[in-house]
Formats: C-alpha cells, sequence, structure tokens
C-alpha cells in the first residue's frame, strides 16, 4: 500500500469508529414524540441546594422538626405532671415489651440443644402461622426494582432453624492455614 492509501484508511477507520459515526453510515429513524429525559448534574443539585427555594425548604424542615421535638417534649412533660397519664404510658410500654418477649419465645427451637431437628419445630410453627419467613414477608414495594419484589426489614437469615447451630470444620479455614504463621495463630492445640 501507498502512504496515501494508509492515512486513506486509518481516516475511514476513525471516523467509523467515532460515536457520530452513525450520522453518516446509516440514516436516522427516530421519533418525534419520543419523551426526552433531563438529567441533572451535580451542579444543578448544588444550585438548587444553595438557592432561595433550597433555602426556604431547609428552613421549613428545620422548623418542622423543631415542632415535633417541641410536641414530644410537651407531651413528657404532661406525662410527669399527671400521674393517670403516666400510669398508661407505663402500662402500654409494659404491653410492647410482653409481646415482643413473646414474639422472641417463639424463636427458642433454635437454641434446642437436646438432639431434635429444629427444622421439625421450625415447619410447624410455620404451618401454625406463628413464624413468617421468606416470601411471608411484607416486602418494601417502593425497593423493587428489576425484577426483585422489594426489600424487607429484618435479617432473613435470623428466622432460619439452624442460626445458633451448625458444625465449623477448622481444616476448612484455608486464610487461617495460609496466613495463621504469620500472627502465631500455627501454633498445636495440647
Amino acid at each position: 500500500m501507498t502512504p496515501n492509501c494508509n492515512v486513506l484508511l486509518a481516516g475511514i477507520i476513525f471516523v467509523g469508529s467515532s460515536p457520530s459515526a452513525g450520522a453518516f453510515l446509516a440514516p436516522s429513524h427516530h421519533s418525534a414524540s419520543r419523551p426526552t429525559t433531563k438529567v441533572y448534574s451535580i451542579i444543578d443539585d448544588l444550585k438548587l441546594i444553595f438557592s432561595e427555594e433550597g433555602r426556604a425548604n431547609r428552613e421549613a424542615y428545620v422548623q418542622r422538626e423543631r415542632e415535633e421535638m417541641e410536641a414530644a417534649q410537651r407531651e413528657i412533660m404532661e406525662r410527669r405532671r399527671n400521674p393517670e397519664i403516666m400510669e398508661k404510658y407505663e402500662e402500654d410500654v409494659a404491653k410492647r415489651r410482653n409481646d415482643l418477649q413473646k414474639e422472641k419465645d417463639v424463636w427458642s427451637f433454635q437454641q434446642k440443644t437436646d438432639g431434635t431437628d429444629a427444622l421439625d419445630d421450625w415447619n410447624r410453627l410455620r404451618e401454625e402461622g406463628k413464624i413468617k419467613v421468606g416470601s411471608d414477608l411484607e416486602r418494601d414495594a417502593s425497593s423493587s426494582r428489576l425484577g426483585s419484589e422489594g426489600l424487607v426489614d429484618v435479617r432473613v437469615d435470623e428466622l432460619l432453624p439452624y442460626i445458633d447451630q451448625g458444625y465449623v470444620d477448622e481444616d476448612a479455614d484455608v486464610m487461617g492455614r495460609m496466613f495463621g504463621g504469620l500472627f502465631g495463630g500455627n501454633k498445636n492445640k495440647e
């Protein structure tokens, strides 16, 4: 090839690989009714934050927070002044604590060490409707994306039957075997 052909070939490859090459190579078939999306940058966000509108929004937020805290403080002071209201409040707290303890006691089968299978109790309690796990739990619809059903607000692994039981193979610790000698972890057990 001659030098002029190489330059021409390089130019064609460069133009063909550029992002705007589509305008030269193929006709555009875009619809005029296609919706457009406005993209905001960090500069737009900063402008909003430090504008008069942003300042007014921050002041309104601070005012709402202050009013909520003052209302909560007034409620506390009223409870302290009125023994009847305080007694009702303490009864409500005791009832909530009792309900939470009953709910926690349902899961006591996870700590069994008498040799029975925790899965049997787990299945029985699930059939009775006393425990909810996995797909039984209510999910947050606002967190559902790309086929996900959404998030739950509890740790699902804590709701499984063998969470507090299990076998740990000490020889399976590959990283411990590799680096354990550095810090004195490979000493013989006596």
